[in-house]
């Protein structure tokens, strides 16, 4: 769906700005979400004043009980009392869905306009797993003003799951902050890869473990690996010693942003086998940087990495196969640089600033729209 162009009336817009309120993760969270919103925050024009509520927190589940409680109270006396022009809610699945249904549900019962962004890359298999009543109620709750997903085909099947009109689903890809120059690719002959993302086996770092003891001896030798996330971080580390390549995969905690740009910055290749996945930050950041990435073809990512052009598509739980196209692009230094280049000019539609606008529009189209 094309977003309209319809913007408030500059008197309108002279007179005060657009209050927009936020209800998700913060941007220092780790994932997707958080990461979103720091490019939100970051990038939101002068004509819309921005708060954000939090309804999520990283940790135990000691941790997040008092955010998820007290987010969701502080976000529905707001609604109540001081209801915004817009609310925007991110939305990934399970409890996530559950809260921002609550605050839905207030903010359509108190007339304030919403904006729904869909994130999670299992939401739609977590939906279909649920009994039928829990999914009239999650469709029930879930009935903003725009729903707002990743990809066409996220759009598609939410559209007939959720029984969404089509013209309230709009595809807003993630955004990407681009740096103004990237490093040349080394000389030394080593080849830097990177990992970034949750530890487990949906984001296949297993699977790369695996692969990378395929790899023939000199190609492995010239591999440096720099995993980092959170999750299943000892048990990875336990994957990669006992695979023996504790010479080649440096295993790291969830890399902060200063830190996973210094990452980006040296390496060449972004590994990420997922099994499911939206559109990964990850994947924007690093094509952003000139890095190539080596993904699956699930989510948005066939909308964004095309095999051969700007970057590598493997199949899922393939590490037979991810060895071999490994194996190919350790050992074509050209080849593997024209990827990367290819990459950060193909990550340019992507840019933060684009981005920002396209949904500073669609705030203001719903205000408007319920005027």
């Amino acid at each position: 769906m094309a977003l309209p162009d319809t913007r408030l009336d500059d008197r309108a817009a002279h007179e005060r700005l657009l209050r927009v309120l936020a209800v998700g993760s913060s941007a220092d969270a780790h994932g997707g979400i958080g990461s979103v919103q720091g490019v939100l925050e970051r990038t939101t024009g002068d004509t819309v004043e921005l708060t954000t509520i939090r309804t999520h927190r990283d940790g135990s589940a000691l941790r997040r009980l008092p955010a998820m409680v007290t987010g969701v109270t502080t976000a529905i006396v707001r609604l109540l009392t001081d209801p915004p022009d817009v609310v925007h809610l991110h939305v990934s699945q399970r409890l996530s869905v559950l809260r921002k249904g609550l605050v839905l549900t207030v903010a359509r019962w108190r007339g304030v306009p919403s904006v729904l962004h869909l994130h999670g890359s299992g939401f739609l298999d977590w939906y279909d797993g649920l009994p039928g009543p829990a999914r009239r109620l999650v469709r029930a709750m879930l009935r903003p003003d725009r729903l707002v997903v990743l990809s066409e085909l996220v759009r598609d099947e939410c559209a007939r799951r959720l029984a969404i009109p089509a013209d309230r689903i709009v595809v807003l890809t993630n955004p990407v902050e681009h740096p103004t120059a990237v490093p040349a690719p080394p000389t030394d002959g080593t080849v830097t890869a990177a990992f970034l993302g949750r530890f487990g086996e949906r984001k296949g770092i297993y699977d790369v473990v695996e692969a990378l003891t395929m790899l023939a001896p000199d190609l492995r030798a010239r591999l440096r690996l720099v995993a980092a996330g959170d999750g299943e971080v000892a048990q990875v580390r336990d994957a990669v010693r006992e695979a023996g390549l504790d010479d080649v995969v440096t295993v790291h905690d969830w890399l902060d942003r200063t830190a996973r740009d210094a990452l980006l910055g040296r390496a060449e290749l972004l590994l990420l086998p997922s099994s499911h996945e939206g559109l990964p930050m990850a994947v924007l950041e690093a094509m952003a940087w000139g890095v190539a990435p080596v993904v699956t073809a699930v989510g948005g990512m066939p909308e964004v990495v095309h095999d051969g052009g700007n970057g590598v598509l493997v199949p899922v739980h393939d590490p037979v196969t991810l060895a071999r196209r490994l194996t190919a692009v350790l050992s074509d230094d050209d080849a593997r640089h024209a990827l990367g280049a290819r990459a950060r000019v193909d990550s340019e539609v992507f840019g933060a600033d684009r981005w920002a606008d396209r949904l500073t529009d669609l705030w203001a189209s719903v205000a408007v729209a319920r005027s």
